[in-house]
């Protein structure tokens, strides 16, 4: 008999616990007197504001935004034209050291033929008169 009496009295012992735990816990939410009545009318209009300045908010935010996007734009495009303009004058200068690399060459087999006919003593074919040269 007192194995049966331990089984019974523990569930309700927990259903007592839990009972009173839900008894206070709902007078902690809900209160014992809830004497003044809630108004609302004001707490719809404070919501009604609340909503209207989150709205102001957004609309703000909007603006800024497609602004910013704006100047983005416009940098990419500016980054774009100063990326083809660096490459026309890289390819520009690129044949501009060609040109000054093959007038080198040129410049250096006339210094060789020169430095071989005078010592040769001046006998050998004369050097060809030299010519305007593109940027030199």
């Amino acid at each position: 008999m007192d194995g049966k009496r331990k089984s019974f009295v523990a569930p309700l012992a927990l259903a007592v616990v839990l009972f009173l735990a839900g008894l206070i816990l709902g007078f902690y939410i809900w209160g014992i007197n809830r004497g003044d009545q809630v108004d609302y009318k004001q707490t719809l209009r404070e919501t009604i504001d609340y909503i209207a300045t989150i709205e102001h908010r957004n609309e703000n935010l909007r603006e800024r935004v497609a602004a910013l996007e704006t100047e983005a734009a416009v940098a990419r495009e500016q980054r774009a034209e100063g990326s083809e303009q660096r490459t026309g004058e890289i390819a520009s200068l690129k044949q501009q050291v060609q040109n000054l690399r093959e007038e080198n060459q040129e410049l250096r087999s006339t210094l060789q033929s020169l430095t071989q006919q005078q010592d040769t003593g001046g006998t050998g074919p004369a050097p060809a008169p030299q010519q305007d040269r593109p940027g030199g």
